[in-house]
Protein backbone atom coordinates (compact mmCIF):
# COMPACT_ATOMS: atom_id res chain seq x y z
CA UNK A 1 0.00 0.00 0.00
CA UNK A 2 1.40 3.39 -0.89
CA UNK A 3 1.08 6.23 1.42
CA UNK A 4 3.05 8.87 -0.92
CA UNK A 5 2.41 10.32 -4.37
CA UNK A 6 5.36 10.57 -6.58
CA UNK A 7 5.74 14.22 -7.50
CA UNK A 8 4.65 13.35 -10.94
CA UNK A 9 1.40 12.96 -10.21
CA UNK A 10 0.89 15.90 -8.41
CA UNK A 11 2.08 17.78 -11.71
CA UNK A 12 -1.00 19.15 -13.22
CA UNK A 13 -1.63 17.87 -17.24
CA UNK A 14 -0.36 20.73 -19.24
CA UNK A 15 -1.60 20.42 -23.17
CA UNK A 16 0.60 20.49 -25.48
CA UNK A 17 0.96 23.37 -27.91
CA UNK A 18 0.69 22.47 -32.10
CA UNK A 19 2.67 24.97 -33.84
CA UNK A 20 1.09 27.30 -36.61
CA UNK A 21 2.21 25.10 -39.32
CA UNK A 22 0.24 21.77 -37.68
CA UNK A 23 -2.89 24.09 -37.00
CA UNK A 24 -2.75 25.66 -40.64
CA UNK A 25 -2.46 22.29 -42.36
CA UNK A 26 -4.89 20.30 -40.50
CA UNK A 27 -7.40 22.96 -41.08
CA UNK A 28 -6.66 23.34 -44.79
CA UNK A 29 -7.19 19.74 -45.37
CA UNK A 30 -10.32 19.72 -42.99
CA UNK A 31 -12.05 22.10 -45.46
CA UNK A 32 -10.77 20.77 -48.63
CA UNK A 33 -11.93 16.77 -47.51
CA UNK A 34 -15.37 17.93 -46.74
CA UNK A 35 -16.24 21.31 -48.77
CA UNK A 36 -13.88 20.73 -51.82
CA UNK A 37 -12.87 23.52 -53.73
CA UNK A 38 -15.84 23.95 -55.74
CA UNK A 39 -17.61 24.75 -52.41
CA UNK A 40 -15.02 26.50 -50.74
CA UNK A 41 -12.76 29.65 -50.56
CA UNK A 42 -9.87 28.37 -49.20
CA UNK A 43 -9.03 29.71 -45.94
CA UNK A 44 -7.04 33.13 -44.96
CA UNK A 45 -4.77 32.45 -41.79
CA UNK A 46 -3.57 34.47 -39.12
CA UNK A 47 -2.94 34.86 -34.86
CA UNK A 48 -4.87 36.72 -33.13
CA UNK A 49 -4.76 37.06 -29.24
CA UNK A 50 -2.87 33.30 -28.86
CA UNK A 51 -5.43 32.11 -31.32
CA UNK A 52 -5.13 30.72 -35.11
CA UNK A 53 -7.98 31.72 -37.32
CA UNK A 54 -8.63 30.47 -40.81
CA UNK A 55 -11.61 32.72 -42.54
CA UNK A 56 -13.11 31.26 -45.34
CA UNK A 57 -16.34 31.67 -47.43
CA UNK A 58 -18.75 28.44 -48.19
CA UNK A 59 -20.89 27.71 -50.29
CA UNK A 60 -20.13 31.19 -52.13
CA UNK A 61 -22.40 32.80 -49.13
CA UNK A 62 -21.42 32.00 -45.48
CA UNK A 63 -18.09 33.34 -43.98
CA UNK A 64 -17.13 31.19 -41.87
CA UNK A 65 -14.30 31.30 -38.84
CA UNK A 66 -12.42 28.44 -36.91
CA UNK A 67 -10.05 29.20 -34.30
CA UNK A 68 -7.64 27.35 -32.69
CA UNK A 69 -6.39 28.36 -28.87
CA UNK A 70 -2.68 28.13 -29.81
CA UNK A 71 -1.20 30.27 -26.89
CA UNK A 72 -4.07 31.87 -25.49
CA UNK A 73 -4.53 33.53 -22.35
CA UNK A 74 -6.71 30.67 -20.08
CA UNK A 75 -4.32 27.48 -20.31
CA UNK A 76 -8.28 25.72 -20.24
CA UNK A 77 -8.19 26.99 -24.16
CA UNK A 78 -5.20 25.70 -25.41
CA UNK A 79 -5.90 23.28 -28.48
CA UNK A 80 -9.31 24.45 -28.04
CA UNK A 81 -11.41 24.43 -30.93
CA UNK A 82 -14.31 27.14 -32.01
CA UNK A 83 -16.30 26.78 -35.33
CA UNK A 84 -17.88 30.27 -36.32
CA UNK A 85 -20.12 31.43 -38.52
CA UNK A 86 -21.06 34.68 -39.78
CA UNK A 87 -24.91 35.75 -38.66
CA UNK A 88 -25.57 39.53 -39.80
CA UNK A 89 -22.48 41.81 -38.00
CA UNK A 90 -20.82 39.10 -35.90
CA UNK A 91 -19.74 35.54 -35.74
CA UNK A 92 -22.10 33.41 -33.72
CA UNK A 93 -20.63 29.57 -32.21
CA UNK A 94 -21.80 26.52 -34.25
CA UNK A 95 -22.83 24.95 -31.41
CA UNK A 96 -25.53 27.69 -30.98
CA UNK A 97 -26.90 27.37 -34.03
CA UNK A 98 -27.31 23.93 -34.26
CA UNK A 99 -30.25 21.51 -33.13
CA UNK A 100 -30.12 20.36 -29.37
CA UNK A 101 -30.07 16.65 -30.36
CA UNK A 102 -27.18 17.00 -32.74
CA UNK A 103 -25.24 19.65 -30.24
CA UNK A 104 -23.75 17.24 -27.94
CA UNK A 105 -21.62 15.75 -31.77
CA UNK A 106 -19.58 18.90 -31.46
CA UNK A 107 -16.20 18.71 -30.50
CA UNK A 108 -14.05 21.36 -28.53
CA UNK A 109 -10.29 19.79 -29.15
CA UNK A 110 -8.30 20.43 -31.95
CA UNK A 111 -7.17 16.82 -33.41
CA UNK A 112 -7.75 15.99 -37.36
CA UNK A 113 -10.85 13.58 -36.19
CA UNK A 114 -12.48 16.30 -34.38
CA UNK A 115 -12.27 18.81 -37.11
CA UNK A 116 -13.43 16.27 -39.32
CA UNK A 117 -16.55 15.93 -37.41
CA UNK A 118 -16.55 19.68 -36.61
CA UNK A 119 -16.74 20.47 -40.95
CA UNK A 120 -19.34 17.99 -41.13
CA UNK A 121 -21.87 19.21 -38.65
CA UNK A 122 -20.69 23.06 -39.97
CA UNK A 123 -21.73 21.72 -43.57
CA UNK A 124 -25.13 19.91 -42.59
CA UNK A 125 -25.92 23.28 -40.81
CA UNK A 126 -25.01 25.50 -44.17
CA UNK A 127 -26.73 23.28 -45.96
CA UNK A 128 -29.85 23.91 -44.23
CA UNK A 129 -29.89 27.33 -44.63
CA UNK A 130 -29.13 27.34 -48.48
CA UNK A 131 -32.00 28.49 -50.70
CA UNK A 132 -33.54 25.82 -53.07
CA UNK A 133 -31.74 27.64 -55.95
CA UNK A 134 -28.35 27.38 -54.35
CA UNK A 135 -29.03 23.63 -53.06
CA UNK A 136 -29.73 22.90 -56.48
CA UNK A 137 -26.30 24.65 -57.56
CA UNK A 138 -24.43 22.93 -55.36
CA UNK A 139 -25.81 19.26 -55.87
CA UNK A 140 -24.69 18.81 -59.12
Amino acid sequence: MAFFKSKEDDQPKVAQHMSIDQVQMMILDAVTQQFGDSRAVLPDFSVVSGWATADFIAFRSFDVQVRVGMTPEDDRDINRLKVLVAIGPRFVALTDLLATDVRDKYQWTCTEANLAADMSLLEQYLSWRLTPEQRAKFEN
